[in-house]
Parts: structure tokens; C-alpha cells; sequence
């Protein structure tokens, strides 16, 4: 939501907010330390093909805006 891909559910319209996509990827990376041993190898590649998309997309999106 804070890399502006997903519309604000109040006004319609998508923004960045870069602040809150940073949050959000520290809460991910955070879920990874914390189950670390105990989570399936599906849930490895999820997570971890989750984490690698988002800080790609907030990488673009913070050139864009440079």
C-alpha cells in the first residue's frame, strides 16, 4: 500500500508513502527472524520471495521520486 500499488481504501486513489513501505518491510523481515526454524519450506520461499519483490518495488519507487 505504501509503494502506491493498492488504492487507498478512503479516497480511491493510490499513493506512496514511502515511511509505511519501509514499516511494512521491516514487519516482514521481522516475521523472518522471529519463525525462523519453524516454518515449511513453502513458507521460506513465500517469505522470502515476498521480502526480495517488496524491496525491489520500494527501490523503484524511491528512484521515481528522486
Amino acid at each position: 500500500m505504501g509503494l502506491g500499488m493498492v488504492p487507498d481504501p478512503s479516497g480511491g486513489e493510490a499513493k506512496v508513502n514511502l515511511e509505511l513501505a519501509r514499516h511494512n518491510i521491516d514487519l516482514l523481515e521481522l516475521l523472518w527472524e522471529k519463525t525462523k526454524g519453524n516454518r515449511t519450506s513453502d513458507e521460506d520461499r513465500l517469505l522470502q520471495q515476498l521480502l526480495f519483490e517488496t524491496r525491489m518495488r520500494f527501490v523503484e519507487v524511491q528512484g521515481k521520486l528522486k
